[in-house]
């Protein structure tokens, strides 16, 4: 058992009772913790357990992260599974889809994992640095998604529907296991937050450059 002696008489030490109710476990997997020295544990002279609450929020706030991060692991296995199967979707008869060559359809599916990764990146960033070094990278795909879609004839309005293509299958994902995992919600809604930033963020790279290069055009 880790345990720690009196010395801050500032600090607020909490029964076992209240320490599991803020940490969300029952006393016995806190006793378990205490034993594998996850947590400290201050013993009173009558031999009452005493936790750190500072400690006990940095605790808390790290199995948050923890099950965020894997609910977006999770998350993203899914994602990578069903975009395996659109081509055999009904959005894969769209005129502009089939007129794709093999080569070309391979260049948007090499952008949309690296999109991907950066996506699971930004979600799953510790720090805001890392984060917009994700968020950036994802504005370099978007330019370059626009220059593919430039060099194989899309236009416009066909660039920016295959782009809903892709983003579509996340947000419903996200969608449907909020709503199969109202329990969930905690970890889930921050990741739906943060995914429609990211997209959203995407969208306008490629419809800002694709609406200069159209007014270009027009001034040519």
């Amino acid at each position: 058992m880790t345990e720690v002696s009196h010395t801050v008489a500032s600090t607020e030490w909490v029964p076992i009772g209240r320490a599991s109710q803020m940490l969300g476990v029952n006393a016995s997997t806190l006793r378990q913790w205490t034993s594998a020295g996850k947590v400290h544990v201050y013993r009173t002279p009558g031999g009452h357990r005493r936790y750190n609450t500072a400690e006990l929020a940095q605790l808390s706030r790290a199995d948050d992260a923890s099950q965020e991060r894997a609910a977006v692991e999770d998350i993203m296995a899914q994602l990578r599974s069903r975009y395996r199967n659109v081509a055999h979707s009904p959005s894969s008869r769209s005129p502009w889809l089939q007129r794709l060559s093999d080569e070309a359809r391979g260049r948007f599916h090499s952008l949309g994992d690296d999109l991907l990764g950066q996506l699971q990146t930004y979600l799953s960033a510790d720090t805001p640095r890392s984060r917009q070094r994700a968020l950036a990278r994802a504005r370099e795909i978007a330019a370059q998604y626009g220059q593919v879609a430039r060099e194989v004839g899309l236009a416009t309005q066909e660039a920016v529907e295959a782009y809903l293509l892709f983003r579509r299958p996340l947000l419903e994902l996200l969608a449907r296991s909020l709503a199969v995992h109202p329990e969930l919600g905690g970890e889930l809604s921050p990741i739906i937050r943060d995914s429609e930033r990211f997209m959203d963020e995407v969208l306008a790279v490629l419809a800002g450059a694709r609406s200069a290069q159209t007014e270009l055009q027009r001034a040519n």
